[in-house]
């Protein structure tokens, strides 16, 4: 069987417990609560990719309230990014296909200029580019690189 990508809602009960589940191994205590993930489900837009009823990623987005044809990618997470290598690539590309069919510009996110990783996927698999950097005080002062794609 293929994988499938969709976006879930809240009444998908198995689908939203794996996601709890990924997201605590993932994250540790930094993890979703089902409160937050209730929030996402219906005022944001989530989206899966699913194998034989396993979520095998995930990805979030808000939308911005002082750009509504922009969206703000939350958070992703890939169950085993060693197994599935381009996931996180193919999964976003369905999302923001999606959420360009719904009005959405463009997407941005936030990322540590010291995760190089992340920064290839999104730069290079992607076609996202820098468009601010800032320090956070939030974060003791640590820099924050704001990435932007537009769909």
């Amino acid at each position: 069987m293929a994988i499938e990508y969709f976006q879930i809602k809240e009444r998908d009960y198995d689908l939203v417990e794996q996601l709890l589940k990924i997201d605590a191994a993932a994250y540790g205590d930094a993890a979703l609560e089902i409160f937050d993930l209730v929030a996402l489900l219906r005022h944001g837009r989530v989206y899966v990719a699913v194998e034989y009823d396993e979520v095998l990623g995930s990805v979030y987005f808000l939308r911005n309230f002082d750009d509504p044809d922009c969206a703000f990618l939350y958070s992703i997470s890939i169950v085993d990014p060693e197994a599935t290598p381009n996931l996180a690539t193919s999964l976003l590309n369905i999302a923001f296909a999606d959420m360009k069919s719904s009005g959405i510009k463009s997407v941005e996110v936030n990322v540590d200029p010291a995760n190089y990783k992340a920064l290839k996927t999104y730069r290079e698999n992607l076609g996202f580019v820098a468009s601010e950097s800032m320090q956070s005080d939030l974060l003791g002062g640590d820099e924050i690189l704001m990435l932007q794609k537009d769909l």
